[in-house]
């Protein structure tokens, strides 16, 4: 039976924008499987779904289970445990296993051997539907064997996207928010209409400042002070070394996994090189490989790779590097100061764009950038139906296209490009390309 304190907590949680995928899903057939960094909400969403099959789909509480293997006493009754004595463990904590039960199970990769638990109570107990949540894919896919193809739905929980921080701020901008949005805007080739919002556009930057520099975590997002948001961030940041990285990756290493990192968090936006990354933390090269294989799968950053046709003039390799939570970016150098005093605004607030672009990307679309050999780029390429380039450049102030994104342009004449600013609203034309400039809150 799910506890009360659980449904009380539910009750207070905020909506995010996936669950209304959730909830289709849940009353599907397969495991659903929930993915994301710590403390991005992942137990805040079982919560809600929790409440959701309760008030919305009439599910009785005492045919849903929420199980936390984080607790050791409730790991060790639940490894092991397969077929009918998983069964038994419901009927012992009041569940029906006849009838149609709902059983949530935070951090499955806790489990000595998931995939086999998952498959056997899939493929034998349909009436039994399992919601899992893990915060390592490195740890999934270690332990989740090709048996779960096709039994499980897979959804990765991201940090709050703009929208979304609004939306927990409580602020009053968030209904305006609706009115942008860079897909539809893709979709349309119209810009969004400025006859009210230029009247606001200042109220909006500043905002988004503040997500720059903190990110996106509910909780940091939650919390009212500075000092109380800082001492969050590098709680979240040192808790992710000790679990993810110590405990599930056994790395002896720390020290020179923690240089890499703070490396790599000064080089965002840039394309790396493994070789001078191994020189630079005088670690070998399989080892970066294994640090930065590591990093992506615990969602901590991602290499973007390049956008190319013609392997002879344009980069094919030397992936760049970005954060999804410039929060948790700036833990790692120890650095809230507002965007006006620091040294890496522009790669700062270009790695804020990159978090809304990867957060907003399409199931069928992909996220480069694109530099040729003589070095003209553009900062990145949405690649879906079509190809839609853009540049971010923070303190632009006039219609101006870089000679990088006319280059794109000229190369493979998109029908759209965008140019990324903190503050400034134009349109302009390359050849047959419309050019949109926005800010960065418009994404």
């Amino acid at each position: 039976m799910v506890e009360r304190s659980i449904i009380k907590t539910a009750c207070g949680l905020l909506p995010r924008k996936i669950e209304n995928d959730l909830q289709r899903a849940v009353l599907e057939r397969g495991v659903l499987v929930l993915t994301g960094a710590r403390q991005v909400g992942k137990t805040s969403i079982m919560y809600r779904l929790i409440d959701y099959l309760l008030n919305k789909e009439g599910v009785a509480e005492s045919q849903i289970m929420y199980i936390d293997l984080e607790f050791p006493n409730i790991l060790s009754q639940l490894n092991g445990l397969y077929g009918e004595d998983f069964l038994r463990f419901l009927r012992a904590h009041d569940i029906d296993t006849k009838k149609r039960a709902f059983v949530f199970i935070d951090e499955v990769h806790y489990l000595t051997n998931p995939s086999s638990f998952l498959k056997t109570v899939h493929d034998h107990y349909p009436q039994i539907k399992l919601i899992v949540s893990g915060s390592s894919t490195l740890k999934i896919k270690d332990k989740f064997a090709d048996s779960l193809a096709g039994r499980k739905q897979m959804y990765e929980i991201f940090p709050l996207d703009f929208e979304e921080f609004l939306d927990f701020k409580g602020s009053n901008l968030s209904k305006r928010k609706e009115e942008f949005n860079i897909k539809r805007m893709i979709k349309s080739g119209l810009p969004p209409s400025l006859s009210e919002v230029q009247f606001i556009a200042a109220e909006f930057a500043g905002v988004f400042e503040e997500y720059v520099i903190f990110g996106g975590h509910p909780q940091v997002v939650k919390t009212e002070s500075f000092e109380g948001k800082r001492r969050l961030l590098i709680e979240i940041y040192t808790s992710y070394i000790r679990k993810d990285i110590k405990d599930f990756a056994h790395i002896e290493n720390i020290s020179g996994f923690n240089r890499l990192i703070e490396l790599l968090a000064n080089q965002i936006g840039t394309p790396i090189n493994i070789s001078e990354l191994s020189n630079s933390v005088n670690i070998s090269r399989p080892t970066v490989e294994k640090y930065l294989l590591l990093l992506e799968n615990t969602f901590i950053l991602s290499l973007l790779p390049p956008y190319y046709r013609n392997s002879r003039k344009e980069i094919i390799k030397s992936p760049k590097v970005f954060f999804h939570d410039c929060g948790a970016r700036n833990a790692v150098i120890g650095n809230f100061e507002p965007l006006g005093s620091r040294m890496d605004t522009g790669m700062l607030f270009e790695n804020a764009v990159f978090s809304e672009l990867y957060k907003h990307r399409g199931l069928a679309e992909e996220l480069h950038f694109w530099r040729t050999k003589s070095k003209v780029e553009a900062d990145f390429v949405v690649k879906g139906k079509a190809l839609v380039p853009c540049e971010v450049k923070y303190g632009l102030k006039k219609p101006k296209v870089t000679p990088g994104l006319g280059s794109f342009i000229n190369a493979y004449a998109p029908p759209i490009a965008f140019v990324i600013t903190r503050d400034f609203f134009a349109e302009a034309a390359v050849n047959e390309t419309r050019v949109f400039f926005i800010p960065a809150w418009a994404l």
